[in-house]
């Protein structure tokens, strides 16, 4: 679900939300595929009716709270790392204030050079014992991390609608150097999103120099933590799948990249909107 303001933003047209809904109004076309309520855009189902357009806003406020409170819990979790990582930020569906019922708190990182598998030890320990002391909070889940050498390699990260509109929706937590010199070397962002991204822009260069240097790791500690941490959580991820796989929840069955400064994982789910982002781009 979107709102009128993101599609606005999203879409980069001069018009006003008004202006929009009424379009979408009065084209059949797409007024046979949304339903426009209370600035929200409800795409329809074959059963949907206005009560159930409504019910679906009455969900997406409900959903917009919990994500405010799962970015807000994520922020006190995050103190307890804060030296370790230059960047922090909360991604996945609570970045977009749309988190459903027992989604994870979903972290994307940047940590030292050579520090990323020493990271990753201390905030698996620390969600293990967040888990038990705070049985409200959803698990923390860090699907996207990579040190700070990684995070420049701009050729590594894949060019694509999906990949920008999650880069351009995070909410940063700290490091706010490090999240607009991203922006400034992907320039390419702008040619999906171009108003999103110069205010994204905009606003991480006026945080900039609240977040210090905090060096570089050991290349030797993150080396051996690579090889044993790294192939426990492919075995992990691997044993996962399979579980899923037999549950018939193929759309959940998610990749996994476990590299030297580099861990992410992608459902299949989000493969096939990233593919979904490109085909309507090249229409």
């Amino acid at each position: 679900m979107l709102t009128l303001k993101d599609l606005v933003e999203l879409l980069s047209v001069d018009v006003t939300e008004g202006e929009l809904e009424e379009s979408i109004s009065s084209d059949e076309w797409l007024a046979s595929r949304v339903f426009v309520e209370s600035g929200q855009v409800v795409l329809k189902s074959p059963d949907s009716d206005p009560g159930a357009a409504r019910r679906a806003i009455e969900n997406a406020d409900e959903n917009r709270r919990r994500a405010l409170a799962n970015i807000e819990a994520a922020r006190v979790f995050a103190r307890l790392f804060a030296k370790d990582a230059v960047f922090t930020a909360v991604a996945g569906t609570n970045s977009y204030l749309f988190a459903a019922e027992g989604d994870d708190i979903d972290f994307y990182c940047i940590t030292k050079t050579d520090g990323m598998w020493a990271f990753m030890l201390k905030a698996l320990l620390l969600s293990r014992i967040s888990s038990m002391v705070r049985s409200d909070v959803p698990p923390f889940c860090f699907s996207y991390v990579m040190d700070e050498r990684q995070s420049k390699d701009v050729a590594s990260r894949p060019m694509t609608a999906v990949h920008a509109r999650d880069t351009l929706s995070v909410k940063v937590i700290s490091g706010y150097d490090t999240y607009h010199a991203i922006l400034e070397n992907e320039p390419w962002m702008r040619s999906y999103f171009p108003s999103f991204y110069d205010r994204r822009l905009r606003e991480s260069g006026s945080q900039k120099g609240q977040h210090p240097s905090v060096g570089k790791g050991s290349r030797l500690v993150n080396s051996f933590l690579f090889v044993t941490l790294g192939s426990y959580l492919s075995l992990k991820a691997w044993t996962l799948n399979r579980r899923l796989a037999k549950k018939g929840w193929s759309g959940a069955i998610f990749k996994t990249w476990v590299e030297p400064g580099r861990l992410e994982y992608a459902s299949r789910r989000y493969v096939e909107l990233g593919k979904m982002y490109q085909g309507l781009h090249k229409r």
